[in-house]
């Protein structure tokens, strides 16, 4: 049994899953949890805005994919029609 491999998905759910957990790890170690020992704040926001950046570019990208998806489907779907169209112009007998 093989799989249907989508990038463009997997990218879409990494991209969702990182910016969630940045946001919740940013909210949770900023806003609740006291430091208890050298670690700066700094250093948790750090790491919470880097899942964060990586959420949102892999986010941009999966939506210029599915643009662009759609776009060669919309061209060549167009490029069918007129090829049609001008079959039908030189061979009115069909």
């Amino acid at each position: 049994m093989t799989r249907n491999y989508n990038p463009t998905k997997l990218q879409g759910i990494i991209a969702i899953a990182s910016f969630s957990v940045g946001t919740i790890i940013s909210c949770i170690c900023l806003f609740f949890i006291e430091p208890l020992g050298a670690i700066e704040t700094s250093a948790i926001s750090l790491v919470s805005e880097f899942l964060i950046l990586c959420g949102a570019l892999l986010g941009a990208k999966v939506a210029f994919d599915v643009r662009l998806q759609r776009f060669e489907g919309e061209m060549e779907r167009r490029v069918k029609d007129a090829i049609d169209e001008e079959s039908r112009r030189n061979n009115p007998e069909q």
